[in-house]
């Protein structure tokens, strides 16, 4: 799900001159980001920078790679979660089918599963991995909207789609841990016609949408995990489908307890979490679900050193182009003492078919506390050279990969 608002990048409109003048400073900033920890947005140089087994912090703590990802579930919601009558999210439905067959994830599987594997990250934090499962002829959806049976043939698995292509790389990644969210079925018309279809609403079939957000591990890292577990936020949005039939957006947390060696002793124990913030309906909800975050038995509640990586839907003004109470779940989140330790910009294509897109503003981030040295950050799904043979950028999102200096 996407929040998608007019944010304006201010590159295409600067002077040839000055281009190229930060393009040259550009090339020097890497070794001074690598002295002092800064923060390096969309540095392709520094893909791969990560080498295998160099986990040696020398004089302090060890060196881990995180990153997060959304992969694009493969189409706006807001056709069927704006709907103001049950006709409309029918047909809705059929927008939002047409644009999933059209942003081909099977394509777009390709240059991710690349991204990751260039990353070398330890851990992996994906959001928006979607199970999307169809149910021929249409009996009017199914739960939690309607009694309708559950919809089971899968159309799009979008996890095993990824790791079969990352099994053609060599096979690098596991799964550690999955979670569902979100999971609805709603009737679609594909042809917007009351005549064809399913009688009242003319559907053709039922889709069911079944969210999940994902933690993968590079096989040979030194980084451990155990413990893996989630929980559901207790602050939902909640929109009418149709104007009539409320639908909970389920999302939550997922974390691992990660430690070098798996050593319980370990001194560079840490914790590594991973969410997806709500992106439709009032600022307020995800600032309160970034709160449940730290409330008592939330994940970042620990003595361990925590990463927390993910799409927060929230930033801020003067380092994200976040703007008014857009802020509120990042302000939380730094409040309670999380410090940022990712780049700038990975957000947000508005059309992934668009070869002129580019990323103005960011919502996806790594935070840590207490706060870690950055080593190196850049972003990722903004080159080109990664859009696939027929023109779709990997995801309507960049991803974020940050080398971290865990304290002794």
């Amino acid at each position: 799900m996407k929040r998608r608002k007019p944010y304006f990048s201010w590159l295409g409109s600067k002077p040839a001159f000055l281009v190229i003048a930060i393009a040259v400073l550009v090339m020097a900033l890497p070794v001074a980001a690598g002295a002092n920890g800064g923060h390096n947005g969309g540095d392709k140089a520094g893909k791969g920078h990560h080498k295998k087994g160099d986990h040696n912090g020398g004089k302090g703590g060890k060196k881990v790679t995180v990153m997060t990802r959304n992969v694009y579930l493969g189409a706006d919601l807001g056709p069927a979660l704006a709907a103001s009558t049950i006709p409309a999210a029918v047909d809705g439905g059929g927008v939002i089918w047409a644009e999933v067959q059209a942003t081909n994830f099977p394509e777009r599987a390709v240059p991710l599963a690349e991204e990751i594997d260039e990353s070398d990250a330890d851990l992996v934090g994906l959001q928006e991995v979607a199970l999307w499962r169809t149910q021929t002829p249409s009996d009017l959806g199914g739960p939690p909207l309607t009694p309708g049976t559950p919809a089971t043939e899968v159309a799009y698995d979008f996890l095993a789609l990824l790791l079969a292509e990352l099994d053609k790389l060599g096979g690098d990644y596991e799964v550690v841990h999955v979670q569902d969210e979100f999971d609805a079925e709603l009737p679609v018309d594909v042809d917007a016609s009351d005549a064809t279809g399913s009688p009242p609403f003319g559907a053709e079939l039922d889709v069911r949408l079944t969210m999940r957000d994902v933690i993968l591990r590079k096989k040979d890292s030194k980084v451990q995990v155990s413990n893996p577990t989630g929980a559901h936020y207790q602050t939902l949005f909640t929109p009418l489908i149709g104007g009539a039939l409320p639908l909970p957006v389920k999302r939550g947390w997922q974390s691992v307890e990660a430690s070098f060696g798996g050593k319980h002793n370990d001194k560079h124990q840490f914790r590594f979490v991973n969410t997806h913030l709500e992106a439709f309906g009032e600022d307020t909800i995800r600032e309160a679900q970034a709160k449940e975050l730290f409330a008592a038995g939330g994940p970042l509640v620990t003595d361990k050193q925590v990463i927390l990586v993910g799409d927060l839907n929230s930033g801020t003004e003067a380092r994200h182009n976040i703007h008014d109470t857009d802020q509120l779940a990042f302000s939380a989140l730094l409040g309670f003492g999380m410090n940022d330790n990712g780049a700038v910009q990975s957000c947000c294509y508005s059309d992934i078919f668009d070869p002129t897109q580019v990323f103005d503003h960011t919502v996806d981030h790594v935070l840590t506390k207490p706060a870690l040295k950055t080593k190196r950050a850049f972003v990722t799904g903004n080159d080109p050279d990664e859009r696939t043979p027929s023109g779709l950028w990997p995801s309507d999102h960049g991803g974020v990969v940050s080398t971290l200096k865990l304290q002794k």
